[in-house]
């Protein structure tokens, strides 16, 4: 089973997908899970001391593992309160030695100068933003050369449209795009694609059940929420996979 991850917060007494993760607990949260993850950094120039912005980070597994294992300076970054409170206490011994932040905070509003991170990642989070905002500010934050990694839903031209609209709307999508799509957008933004990896689920074995942090108080309605994902994710299997970008920004091309 995989998880798509977008970031937000409920409108009034509504919940969404989003909330339904925040408040399971879900660590991770992203297609591909922990796999697919290590398959990227391993593509990553990352040394010792390097500032990295993970953007919707979630419970922050994946920044943690940048912070103490990679040796970087990380800051996970979700709009989601609930998601920032638990990375905050999941990952408590990192937070407090300073090398691991979590921000509550907009990825399309993150308070940094310009080109001050070394590069960025964002896994299962473009399709759920207003992603020209997101990458619009992915450009500036990053320094010239420095690395940018995204990990999202690739959508087959077949898709029939009827279905899409309903997929896009039960996880508050906000586009779905085509594997060209994908990187033409991210070309128009400076992201020169050096690396994809790209997965089908429907050709992969089982994936592990990721690890739940309950909330005390699970709404009813994200029980709801989990039981109709998981039908979602079969019936809409053929349409979609996966694949992470790893980019490198150059600042020669042509910009929008």
């Amino acid at each position: 089973m995989y998880f798509h991850r977008k970031v937000g917060w409920p409108v009034q007494n509504e919940y969404t997908y989003t909330d339904m993760l925040a408040y399971f607990g879900v660590t991770t949260a992203h297609p591909g899970g922990k796999n697919i993850t290590a398959r990227a950094i391993d593509l990553l120039p990352i040394v010792n001391g390097m500032k990295i912005a993970e953007l919707g980070c979630g419970l922050g597994d994946t920044a943690h593992f940048l912070a103490t294992e990679k040796g970087a300076n990380v800051y996970g970054i979700d709009v989601h309160p609930v998601m920032i409170q638990k990375a905050r206490e999941r990952h408590k011994d990192a937070f407090d030695r300073k090398k691991l932040h979590f921000l509550h905070t907009d990825a399309a509003s993150i308070p940094f100068p310009d080109e001050s991170i070394d590069g960025i990642i964002a896994e299962s989070v473009l399709s759920f933003s207003n992603v020209h905002d997101v990458l619009k500010e992915c450009r500036r934050l990053l320094r010239p050369g420095g690395f940018f990694a995204s990990l999202d839903l690739v959508c087959d031209p077949a898709f029939p449209i009827v279905e899409k609209k309903e997929y896009s709307s039960f996880y508050g999508m906000k586009q779905l795009y085509t594997m060209n799509e994908w990187h033409d957008l991210l070309k128009s933004y400076n992201m020169h694609v050096q690396h994809t990896i790209e997965e089908n689920p429907a050709n992969l074995p089982a994936g592990d059940i990721p690890e739940l942090l309950l909330s005390d108080d699970v709404p009813l309605k994200c029980y709801e929420i989990m039981e109709n994902h998981i039908t979602m994710l079969e019936k809409n299997q053929p349409f979609t996979r996966y694949a992470y970008f790893i980019c490198k920004k150059d600042d020669q091309m042509n910009l929008i």
